[in-house]
């Protein structure tokens, strides 16, 4: 990644953050301790959700198999800390030791972005709705191997890493290592898709053919976008396994790959903070929220979670097609600042 300068934050981005870093590090003090694993498990969804942007959002490549990324970053870490699990199937494999936890993490980015450099190779050059469709069937294929080869991957129960191999043995610790691991990812992605490289990215979604023409490698961008965010969808895989310590194959599943979708249309596609405002909402509503309020309704109703939160992306999609940021931006830019539409 080439950054010749630093992106730099107006004085309303600096405090905002602020106060978001303030309320993560002090939230814990404030809520049951229930809530406060939900709010580790939000915090790596958000990793999930910013990651997927960084190919859907800023090159307009709409992949629809982020899950299978996920997963392999899961399994990667789940195995290198069962290792016993290859006994009977790759003998040599089953003799190595446990790595350490971080290097565990990143070992399942590493293997995910290197499944999506092979991936990206072949569907990338694809064209039209060819790619999505292509990327749709990946995680049912992967699934497949789950059940296919279960003595290693555990089949549907999936197995245990144990709790000593954990992120941390207390509950407030395993949530501030997942803040953590989402306040990297955020970085990182904010430097990359304010860069040059970010600006190529977005030459390629506005117009493929404008950006040939300028001289930029079309391919090239897409594959590094898909790469990258394949690497981080495979770190928040990893983490996922280390923070909850049990892996399975609902981490390749589509009701997944659906929240991720709609967290990222709901709060605004390209804006990397609209996804982080439309997981953290979404993610709360579905798994504490909304729980509540389903149970409200009269037993006649056909009415769950999952139809009140597309009943709100249907809200959103009239109110605000292009995402709740920039709702949110427009209410906060002052007037002075606005740019004339």
């Amino acid at each position: 990644m080439t950054v010749s300068k630093l992106p730099e934050m107006d004085i309303r981005q600096i405090i905002a953050w602020a106060i978001f870093l303030i309320a993560g590090l002090a939230i814990p003090f404030a809520v049951s301790e229930a809530f406060l694993y939900l709010l580790g498990l939000t915090m790596i969804f958000l990793v999930l959700t910013i990651s997927w942007d960084i190919i859907v959002g800023y090159t307009g490549q709409v992949n629809l198999g982020h899950t299978v990324f996920v997963g392999l970053g899961a399994y990667t870490a789940a195995l290198l800390q069962v290792p016993s699990r290859f006994s009977g199937s790759v003998d040599f494999l089953a003799g190595m030791s446990p790595v350490p936890v971080p290097v565990s993490i990143l070992m399942g980015g590493i293997v995910a972005a290197l499944f999506g450099l092979g991936i990206g190779i072949i569907t990338l050059r694809l064209k039209g709705y060819y790619f999505s469709l292509v990327t749709a069937i990946l995680p049912l294929v992967f699934m497949q191997s789950v059940y296919v080869f279960s003595s290693i991957f555990g089949g549907e129960e999936g197995f245990s890493i144990g709790l000593e191999r954990g992120l941390a043995e207390s509950p407030l610790l395993r949530y501030y290592f997942a803040f953590a691991v989402f306040m990297i990812s955020f970085i990182l992605i904010w430097l990359l898709v304010n860069s040059e490289i970010g600006l190529k990215f977005r030459a390629v979604r506005d117009d493929e053919v404008l950006a040939e023409a300028l001289g930029i490698n079309v391919v090239k961008y897409k594959i590094l976008a898909f790469v990258t965010s394949s690497f981080f969808a495979g770190i928040g895989g990893a983490t996922l396994v280390h923070y909850r310590i049990t892996i399975g194959p609902d981490v390749y599943d589509i009701p997944l790959m659906l929240l991720i979708i709609l967290s990222a249309v709901i709060g605004g596609l390209g804006t990397l903070y609209g996804p982080v405002f439309g997981g953290f909402v979404i993610y709360l509503l579905k798994n504490w929220w909304l729980k509540g309020a389903v149970q409200a309704f009269p037993a006649w109703v056909p009415v769950n979670d999952e139809v009140l939160l597309y009943i709100l992306l249907i809200a959103v999609a009239v109110i605000a097609p292009e995402g709740l940021w920039s709702k949110i931006k427009r209410f906060t830019v002052r007037k002075e600042d606005a740019v004339p539409e």
